[in-house]
């Protein structure tokens, strides 16, 4: 007869987890999907996942964890530390979001190219190039390359454009 899984442990284990750090649900269910396979690995997948589903569930409800919350917090601090919308689109992803409400987040908000502008000055910024350069870009080819790394960072042309005419530079 297998150990059955304790709640009371799970769900200590998830406000410890919680506690220290931001998460999703799914990135949770993952975390305590790998706890209960350590601490009871005689119990099966299906077993383990509705437990774990349920202390999610519970989480959920008690405000523990919020995907909305922490889609706007990392929007936040993404834009501030001069990331493009598609950079934090996909790290969103990655954290488990669905693609549809990181979109529709993103561009509800009417000050949109207003915070993509200020992240593209963040990042130039930090990066030295483009207005912020150590040494005027004159050379076409020097603008060139300096643009392409702000196009990489996932910046679109007219951002990338206005942040060389910044400061009146050409």
């Amino acid at each position: 007869m297998p150990n059955p899984i304790n709640p009371k442990r799970l769900k200590n284990k998830a406000t410890n987890y919680l506690a220290r750090y931001a998460s999703t649900e799914e990135k949770l269910t993952l975390i305590l999907l790998k706890y209960t396979k350590k601490k009871w690995p005689e119990i099966t997948i299906e077993e383990a996942l509705k437990c774990v589903k349920q202390t999610v569930d519970w989480c959920r409800k008690k405000g523990y964890v919020n995907d909305y919350d922490y889609m706007v917090m990392k929007v936040r601090t993404g834009r501030s530390k001069g990331q493009s919308a598609k950079q934090i689109t996909q790290k969103l992803f990655q954290a488990g979001l669905s693609k549809s409400l990181i979109s529709s987040a993103l561009l509800e908000d009417e000050n949109f190219f207003e915070k993509e502008f200020k992240a593209a000055l963040i990042m130039a910024k930090k990066k030295k190039i483009g207005p912020f350069s150590l040494i005027p870009v004159t050379d076409q080819t020097e603008r060139t390359r300096q643009m392409a790394r702000l196009a990489r960072a996932g910046f679109d042309y007219e951002i990338c454009k206005n942040v060389f005419d910044y400061l009146g530079e050409t």
